[in-house]
């Protein structure tokens, strides 16, 4: 027959619980000392906090307060003009729309009157010029 060896896993797990052991003796040991004596054990927590506190607002005080960095507000104004200019634009596309309906009612009819003219010439004048300050509109808010 022949002898088994220790393997290394067994060597950890007899090495972990010598330190449990160990640290329970001291936890043991650390509680017996602070029922035997709290008072004491007190005013060093107490003695701690203080010198924590003189060493904090004294010799740890640093000059500058440390400043956040500031950042650029945004820039609202261009929003507002660009929102302004998105409700404008629908707005004149409405109106296309409309235009674009009269014109081809007009249109649609056998003979014109002089009054259908006059209608049909206003309407392309006003369709033209919508559409000019659209591409106007675009073309500025393009450039930076």
């Amino acid at each position: 027959m022949h002898k088994k060896t220790p393997s290394k896993n067994s060597f950890r797990a007899l090495k972990s619980t010598v330190i449990v052991e160990h640290a329970g003796k001291f936890k043991a040991i650390f509680r017996s000392l602070i029922d035997r004596y709290p008072f004491y054990f007190f005013l060093c927590m107490f003695g701690c906090m203080l010198i924590s506190a003189i060493l904090a607002f004294t010799i740890m005080r640093v000059d500058e307060s440390a400043k956040l960095p500031t950042f650029p507000g945004l820039d609202t104004e261009g929003i507002v003009n660009t929102t302004t200019n998105i409700i404008g634009t629908y707005g004149a596309v409405l109106e296309l729309e409309e235009l674009q309906r009269s014109i081809a009612l007009i249109i649609q009819k056998d003979s014109l009157s002089d009054s259908d003219s006059i209608q049909l010439s206003n309407a392309l004048k006003r369709y033209e010029q919508i559409q000019r300050t659209l591409i106007h509109s675009v073309d500025t808010s393009s450039k930076p």
